[in-house]
């Protein structure tokens, strides 16, 4: 219970992490890194956009862990997170990502949406 606990604050810390990296690439002036989340940015704001994503990757692993009860390999976590990808991108439930779906095809919005998966997942190993 302590492992799944301490895996649950490694995926608080990557999302919200991961969306400060976003939200930093999506300002510099030349670099073409908006890949459609500058109006997200903007609907949601720095502080919230941080919490939502801190509290999806966590409220994922706890169906992944508690409720489907699947276990913790890398390939099922990337699978998982490449369903949820697809998911949000063909149920529409987050309006504000429709600019980050229309940049990504269906093949990056896949690795992108494995990646936030996996590296709670890696770091806990190297912790463990």
């Amino acid at each position: 219970m302590k492992n799944i606990a301490t895996l649950l604050v490694i995926a608080f810390f990557t999302g919200f992490l991961g969306d400060a990296c976003l939200q930093l690439a999506t300002k510099l002036p030349d670099a073409n890194l908006d890949w459609g989340l500058r109006g997200y940015f903007k609907q949601h704001g720095s502080a919230e956009s941080l919490f939502i994503a801190g509290g999806m990757i966590t409220f994922f692993y706890i169906l992944y862990a508690y409720i489907f009860k699947l276990p913790l390999k890398w390939y099922y976590l990337a699978i998982y997170g490449i369903i949820l990808d697809l998911i949000f991108r063909l149920s529409g439930i987050f309006p504000s990502l429709d600019g980050y779906y229309s940049h990504l095809n269906y093949f990056w919005s896949a690795v992108w949406g494995a990646i936030p998966m996996l590296i709670p997942y890696f770091v806990f190993t190297v912790i463990h």
